[in-house]
């Protein structure tokens, strides 16, 4: 599989709104947990985010017997 720069376009909007809702849910809802976990929970939830979002997005060419919409 190639690296897709034009998959990045969706991929940075979506993992930032994911940290931001994230960062905003455990410091303000959740203050019983302790700030390292906040932060590992914060850092997962960050890359997984890009890197299930990266694979998910198709691009043009990823499958050639495809005929799908960007046809």
């Amino acid at each position: 599989m190639k690296f897709h720069k034009k998959r990045l376009k969706f991929v940075i909007p979506i993992t930032v709104i994911v940290a931001v809702a994230s960062t905003f849910m455990l410091f303000n809802r959740y203050e019983e947990v302790a700030s390292r976990d906040k932060f590992l929970i914060l850092l997962s939830a960050t890359i997984f985010t890009a890197i299930i979002s990266y694979l998910l997005f198709p691009q043009d060419g990823d499958n050639p017997d495809d005929v799908g919409p960007y046809k």
